[in-house]
């Protein structure tokens, strides 16, 4: 009896051994290709493909087939969820046939090894996997704001330096201990120690985990407190991490500061008309001006103006001139009233341009600001004329000429040449509306242009009609013009021409 039980119990287990093979063996998958990139840039798309083949005895489709990527291990599992993804499949596959799944990924923000496993899976139950590993590349960019206070005054003290730092790449930065750190790399050659070493830090800034396109902003602990010499330096900011340079583009910043020499200083303030007329009186002044922190040196100084522009056939000696002052030793803050003999422009129009140099002893000095350039511009001072009564033929025929006389009036105290002063005529068609005058100015020639102050008279002239084909009416503009530039008018007569 106990050996039929054992036999039965062989039998059965040998059944349901088959039978669950059987069942196992229905749906099964065998992945062919895998396009995974061993390598991978922060922020950059990818497109995968996987390709497998129906190893089963039944048909694969979305209801029991899907492929999913998930994260096993690395350095980020939320940046590794860019990797991580789960695909149904879009078609049905039978028995021997083959698939591809094609789908996109973002390299992670975090760089370092992601370990992913790649599965096609129904339901619970893995058909096919394949682990990849892929590395994710420190591809770090940095943006560096730091400037030093311009201008530097030696010995000065300012507020505490300031920097941002910005992530500008695509990756997240590791965590650790970031500091900024200045090294002078050239100085001027008087440069002491202790004035190299005031541009000189190591300042620790919090940057662990800064995501992309975010920044930090630092204000330093303490003040910053200039070298006594002057001069330019330059100074290499670097950002570290954990003490050796961050390996990030951008990481260094060259920065050249610049620390005054002080110099003697001079203000030139004027006291003049710039704007002239002809045969008027103006008078010239200045005021000098210490305006530095050193007084000036010991000597006998002065203030001499030089025409260096002017209009042609203008006399140079009515602006220029030299005149002293009490310049020796002047004080910070010290000025003194420096005055020229007054101008009377001559009647040459035009723009002067008078340097006035301070001097001492004669020759020219080094304090900065001892120099100004005035602009002076003698205005060309022109007669008013404007046109009265017109005498015309009311009625013209096409083609004909005639002629016309104008009551013009000079109404300034200027006289009026006739080599710069000239009458021109346009035409307004009145009727029909379809017709269209000729372009451009009527030939007309004017007498008697010249006119002296204050003077009318009549300007004798002749002008041509147009020809046209009907009779028109035509509006006629007299417009006075100064070196072709209008000055007045229009004056108007309408007359009819007859074709």
């Amino acid at each position: 009896m106990e050996r039929k039980n054992k036999l039965r119990i062989v039998f059965f287990a040998i059944v349901l051994l088959f039978f669950s093979s059987s069942a196992w063996a229905q749906y099964d998958a065998t992945i062919l290709s895998l396009d995974f990139p061993k390598e991978m840039n922060p922020g950059s798309s990818y497109q995968l493909d996987l390709t497998f083949k129906n190893t089963g005895d039944k048909e694969l489709n979305r209801s029991n087939c899907a492929l999913k990527v998930s994260y096993l291990s690395g350095p980020s599992s939320d940046a590794g969820k860019s990797i991580t993804m789960e695909k149904e499949l879009t078609a049905a596959v039978l028995k021997e046939g083959q698939y591809t799944f094609r789908w996109t990924v973002w390299g992670p923000l975090v760089p370092g090894s992601y370990k992913m496993n790649v599965a096609l899976v129904k339901g619970t139950t893995t058909l096919a996997k394949q682990e990849v590993t892929v590395k994710v590349e420190e591809s770090y960019t940095a943006t560096i704001n730091f400037k030093f206070p311009n201008p530097i005054i030696p010995e000065g003290e300012y507020g505490p330096l300031e920097a941002t730092i910005r992530n500008a790449g695509k990756a997240t930065w590791p965590s650790g201990k970031y500091e900024l750190v200045a090294k002078v790399t050239s100085s001027p050659s008087d440069a002491s120690k202790d004035d190299k070493e005031a541009f000189e830090f190591e300042e620790e800034i919090d940057l662990s985990n800064l995501t992309a396109g975010n920044e930090k902003y630092h204000k330093f602990g303490d003040k910053f407190e200039a070298p006594s010499g002057g001069g330019t330096y330059n100074v290499d900011v670097t950002l570290n991490w954990n003490g050796k340079p961050f390996n990030a583009q951008n990481n260094v910043i060259r920065v050249s500061p610049s620390v005054k020499n002080e110099e003697q200083k001079a203000e030139i303030k004027e006291n003049v008309t710039t704007k002239m007329y002809p045969e008027k009186k103006y008078s010239v002044s200045f005021d000098i001006q210490n305006g530095g922190i050193l007084k000036w040196d010991q000597g006998s100084y002065s203030l001499k103006a030089t025409v260096v522009k002017k209009p042609s056939g203008l006399d140079s000696k009515i602006f220029e001139g030299t005149e002293n002052f009490n310049g020796n030793e002047m004080k910070a803050g010290g000025h003194a009233i420096v005055a020229f003999p007054e101008i009377t422009p001559s009647t040459t129009p035009g723009i002067v341009e008078v340097k006035y140099e301070i001097l001492m002893n004669g020759k020219e000095t080094e304090i900065d600001g001892a120099e100004k350039i005035i602009r002076y511009e003698i205005v060309e001072v022109l007669p008013e004329l404007n046109i009265g009564r017109i005498t015309l033929e009311d009625a013209m025929v096409s083609g004909k000429t005639y002629t016309v006389k104008l009551d013009i009036k000079n109404y300034d105290e200027v006289a009026a040449s006739k080599n710069d002063w000239e009458v021109k005529c346009k035409t307004r068609t009145l009727k029909p509306s379809n017709y269209k005058p000729p372009r451009g100015v009527f030939d007309i020639s004017m007498e008697g242009i010249d006119m002296k102050a204050g003077e009318s008279k009549y300007i004798s002239g002749s002008i041509k009609a147009p020809k046209v084909d009907q009779e028109t009416s035509i509006r006629l503009e007299f417009e006075v013009y100064y070196k072709g530039d209008r000055m007045g008018g229009p004056k108007t007569f309408d007359i009819k021409i007859k074709s």
